[in-house]
């Protein structure tokens, strides 16, 4: 190895002397009290970058400094029986220590920071809470592939062959995870096509619920009896997602069955039905309102009713429904009408005798 590796190994090396570890002690003293004072006194996002780094450095860097000092002790008495020198060792520790610390503290400053999240303001908060989570992702990947090639480099592996080997190994797990690939991408997917946030109730492949949360591989949704389900996101990616919670009206549709003898109010009932609802303050007046007489059945005339409430809360458009139906129920009643109900009008044929007559009637 040359170049920076090597620059790296050497000072290393220093450390594992007994004067480099006096310097050494002293030095992450230095920083656990810097890091100490820096979380008690240290404002909000300070306090955070504190907590989030402190132990990875602190028990990464001791780690790699007194472990350091024991493994070049045995290599000076034990010729050759340690197969990876000390100084690789520690400078893996170190590696290892500062790409954890990196993790949490992009994590934090995702998060926390009120800089960031102005930069990354969106009007939903949930696309902003999923944008976070999304960059919280990739930031989490590359710092993990690069700390992966720092220890390939510290442990003496050519660059060339690392290059080769993460783009093999690139083909071959993404041949060999097609599905696990599949469900993550969709991950992303859902992320730049919102088609919904946490929080959100969708429907899809007879799937219903409400989005807890979008993860890397599936997506937690909670059904309406409160079970959870796990639904695998490259679902998403091949079928129909309807989303209810992102309706702009909720719609009323009834189909009131009126008696065939109320023939003659029908008309006075729709033109009332049809005020009703035009001055209804919960009814979007912007929105098709249909009152009509549509359809003879077997035993009965129905009145369709149509429309839309302002409302898409479904506890609220309950409220509205029941209370538009009773004031329907009001105005058939005051019309002089009712409503029907499946019945068999039987008629005595033309040459009945009299006595049959009397044995068909219910008196």
């Amino acid at each position: 190895m040359n170049g920076t590796p090597q620059s790296l190994l050497d000072k290393v090396s220093f450390f594992q002397s007994y004067q480099g570890m006096v310097i050494g002690t002293v030095l992450l003293a230095a920083l656990w009290l810097m890091l100490m004072l820096l979380d008690k006194f240290g404002k909000q996002i300070g306090a955070l970058v504190a907590r989030s780094i402190k132990w990875p450095l602190l028990i990464g860097l001791g780690s790699a400094l007194y472990l350091g000092v024991l493994l070049k002790l045995l290599e000076q008495n034990t010729q050759d029986l340690i197969p990876i020198k000390s100084t690789t060792i520690s400078s893996a520790l170190i590696e290892i220590a500062l790409g954890l610390a990196t993790i949490n503290l992009g994590k934090v400053l995702l998060r926390h920071s009120n800089r960031f999240n102005r930069v990354l303001q969106l009007e939903d908060p949930r696309d902003q809470k999923m944008l976070i989570a999304l960059l919280d992702r990739i930031f989490t990947i590359a710092v993990v592939v690069i700390t992966v090639a720092a220890l390939m480099v510290t442990f003496g592996v050519p660059t060339t062959a690392i290059g080769a080997l993460l783009g093999g190994a690139s083909i071959g797990i993404g041949f060999g995870t097609q599905q696990i690939s599949q469900n993550f991408f969709s991950g992303f997917m859902l992320f730049f096509t919102r088609p919904f946030s946490e929080g959100d109730w969708i429907s899809t492949s007879n799937l219903e619920g409400t989005v807890e949360r979008i993860g890397w591989y599936h997506t937690r949704v909670r059904t309406f009896d409160r079970r959870p389900l796990f639904i695998p996101n490259s679902l998403f990616a091949t079928n129909t997602i309807e989303n209810p919670g992102r309706m702009y009206n909720r719609r009323i549709k009834a189909s009131i069955c009126l008696r065939y003898e109320d023939i003659a109010r029908i008309q006075v009932i729709t033109r009332d039905v049809r005020s009703l609802l035009l001055n209804h303050p919960a009814i979007d007046q912007e929105q098709t309102i249909l009152v009509n007489f549509n359809e003879w059945d077997s035993s009965s005339i129905n009145m369709m009713v149509y429309c839309f409430t302002k409302t898409t809360i479904w506890r609220e458009w309950l409220d509205i429904q029941q209370e538009v139906f009773l004031q329907i129920a009001d105005t058939v009643q005051k019309a002089g009408a009712d409503f029907a109900f499946p019945s068999t009008t039987l008629y005595p044929a033309p040459r009945m005798s009299d006595e049959m007559k009397k044995s068909l009637s219910p008196d």
